[in-house]
């Protein structure tokens, strides 16, 4: 990430060495790095993209990184995350070189493509020209009318995504183009976030994808932490569509921040189940923005390692009626584990009919776990149904005993009722 940002002559005779995310954003606001970065998109990119990625580097100025103080975070995730060491590759790397990486791509003969540090690597199913196929725009495969068009979609946010955004040489675009109805709902893509080394370097990604109207789409995304990642998606899921998502987040001793936008058109629909096992960072956040008669359905299943840290913020915002929101994540906390939990129903004035329920039980197996919850309703209508129920328990000792009378010992007894609060 850090030799392909724009301004690469500005950092080419750096040696190796160790930074962290704060002296990252000093540099990405710095006048040189702006000033530089402006001498070479003026020459090299569309002049869309290059205004926006400096509107977007300006606002990080302004707004700064995200403090504990902001909404949508908690007291104690944030301080051991500006503190992480990121190592600064003596040499650039060559993702092209590093194809064996990805040696499934080569063998699989479905739809399956992998995001790594600005790029994106299909296999021949993705790239086979045929009617109805997946369009996917990056560096190498441009086009500035359509490019133009969907670098209007990022927005200025107090989260991480304009960090993310201004790490990241070029926003890549997946379309799932109208006609190809559920061809690709029947037959899933399989998409991996994934790091190019194992070296716990900082590599990020900027996508947008395109569900077009009529179209349902079924994504199997895995998220494999090596080193550190920032993912900056948004999903756009437009008329009467649907799009499913199977997201599961592998920890390899890395860490990562994903923010996960959704633009939901009217009657379409979004359903995303999600697992994660934490690790030593971990800020997984959700924001959808819904028109109307749009139906969301979340379901978070997440059993936090030992010594792992896990933090999740929704976010859904109604704009107009007859919505129907579902969000039901569930956390395990084992030893030493943190997790957190804060979720917000933004309900606008217009949102009559809105329907939605959120819910957030917690599971502390130990006494050294810390977990947080907050539920948090922001209704402008009566003319809506709203439920929530955000808890925090340990293990139910009647539970643990039944067990134990029909022969389980405590820990087989103990994983069978994690189990079963999972389910």
């Amino acid at each position: 990430m850090y030799k392909q940002l724009f301004s690469y002559p500005l950092l080419s005779n750096q040696k190796e060495f160790y930074y962290n995310l704060e002296s990252l954003y000093d540099f990405l606001v710095s006048d040189d790095y702006i000033k530089l970065t402006k001498h070479h998109t003026d020459r090299n990119m569309y002049n869309d993209l290059t205004k926006c990625y400096i509107d977007n580097l300006l606002f990080l100025r302004e707004k700064e990184l995200p403090s504990f103080k902001d909404e949508q975070f908690n007291t104690f995730n944030l301080n051991k995350l500006y503190n992480l060491d990121i190592l600064s590759p003596l040499e650039s790397k060559d993702k092209f070189a590093k194809l064996d990486r990805w040696e499934f791509l080569a063998t699989s003969n479905k739809n399956a493509m992998v995001l790594v540090d600005g790029s994106v690597f299909t296999n021949e199913a993705v790239n086979k020209k045929k009617p109805f196929g997946i369009q996917v725009l990056d560096y190498i495969k441009k086009s500035k009318h359509k490019h133009a068009e969907y670098i209007k979609l990022i927005e200025n946010t107090g989260n991480f995504s304009n960090f993310t955004f201004g790490t990241t040489c070029y926003p890549n675009v997946i379309i799932f183009p109208h006609g190809s109805n559920d061809r690709y709902y029947k037959n899933p893509v399989d998409v991996r976030y994934e790091n190019s080394c194992d070296d716990p370097v900082l590599e990020s990604n900027t996508t947008i994808f395109d569900i077009q109207y009529d179209t349902h789409v079924k994504l199997k995304e895995r998220v494999k932490l090596f080193a550190g990642q920032l993912n900056y998606t948004t999903y756009i899921v437009r008329e009467n569509s649907t799009l499913e998502i199977d997201r599961y987040s592998d920890d390899y001793g890395g860490w990562n921040i994903f923010d996960s936008r959704f633009i939901c058109h009217a009657g379409s629909t979004v359903k995303i189940n999600f697992k994660n096992t934490g690790s030593q960072y971990t800020q997984e956040n959700f924001y959808f923005k819904c028109s109307s008669d749009v139906e969301i359905d979340l379901q978070g299943r997440n059993n936090i390692s030992k010594g792992n840290e896990y933090y999740n913020f929704v976010r859904v915002r109604s704009s107009d009626h007859d919505n129907k929101s579902t969000v039901d994540i569930r956390n395990v906390g084992n030893d030493e584990t943190k997790t957190s939990f804060i979720g917000k129903f933004e309900i606008s004035s217009a949102s009559e009919g809105f329907s939605g329920s959120m819910d957030n039980p917690n599971l502390m197996l130990s006494k050294t776990a810390k977990m947080q919850t907050r539920p948090i309703l922001d209704i402008y209508t009566k003319e809506i149904e709203c439920t929530h129920g955000c808890t925090i328990s340990n293990v139910d000792e009647e539970q643990l005993y039944y067990l134990q009378t029909k022969g389980f010992d405590t820990k087989s007894a103990k994983n069978i009722l994690v189990d079963s609060f999972l389910c």
